[in-house]
């Protein structure tokens, strides 16, 4: 059992401030991937408590180069490990995604984001409408490996700074919404013989899923 302690105690209390809609599109086993939208400092542990919860499921999210050194230097190495923390070491994708395909070939579960960052005001004037433009990585991870994707949407209260993410998810009259959506399949696939058109279109069709359940556009 994954986080044990989370699972019994935790997880029950923290799910009351969040609905969990689509479980049942989330396979009993891995590997696969699950893709979100992301918009606060709390939407990784918004996606992993129902994981945990429904599924006794692990989800490891990989996180920049920057915020795992970051830790490393103050001893928080262990601590990124035990919340499900992967580095993306590298500028080349195939180094980059190394980490991840190993958890996915283990047949664990790996949480990504594709917007790649926090949508946000600073980057995004219709932040709250329009998703930013998806990254290749998810699409990558799932043709190499021919495991399925979960699109997931959350609509929840901003979280632009770690204190707002915190206050607003621990107050219960803003209650989070987590949605599932049915796995999208895509072949496996030599890393060999991706191309740009298949990488784009089938990032497209995976932030247009992840679009509908968050309630925002794509228009990439």
């Amino acid at each position: 059992m994954y986080y044990p302690t989370i699972r019994k105690r935790i997880a029950p209390a923290a799910l009351r401030r969040v609905t969990v809609e689509g479980i049942d599109n989330v396979p009993q086993h891995g590997p696969y991937i699950v893709a979100c939208n992301h918009q606060s400092y709390t939407d990784a542990v918004q996606v992993v408590l129902p994981l945990v919860m429904h599924r006794d499921h692990k989800a490891w999210f990989p996180t920049t180069e920057h915020v795992w050194r970051t830790f490393s230097m103050f001893g928080g190495r262990r601590v990124l490990t035990w919340l499900g923390m992967i580095p993306i070491l590298g500028s080349n994708k195939a180094e980059a995604l190394a980490p991840a395909l190993q958890v996915l070939k283990n047949g664990g579960v790996i949480g990504i984001f594709p917007e790649g960052r926090r949508n946000k005001p600073s980057v995004n004037p219709d932040w709250d409408h329009v998703l930013l433009k998806g990254k290749t990585g998810a699409v990558r991870l799932a043709l190499t490996i021919g495991c399925p994707i979960i699109p997931a949407g959350i609509i929840a209260p901003k979280g632009f700074n770690v204190l707002q993410a915190i206050v607003n998810f621990l107050r219960r009259d803003r209650p989070a919404i987590v949605r599932f959506g049915k796995p999208l399949v895509f072949p496996k696939t030599d890393p060999s013989a991706f191309t740009h058109e298949m990488l784009t279109q089938s990032t497209a069709q995976l932030m247009r899923a992840i679009g509908k359940l968050s309630g925002k556009e794509y228009r990439y």
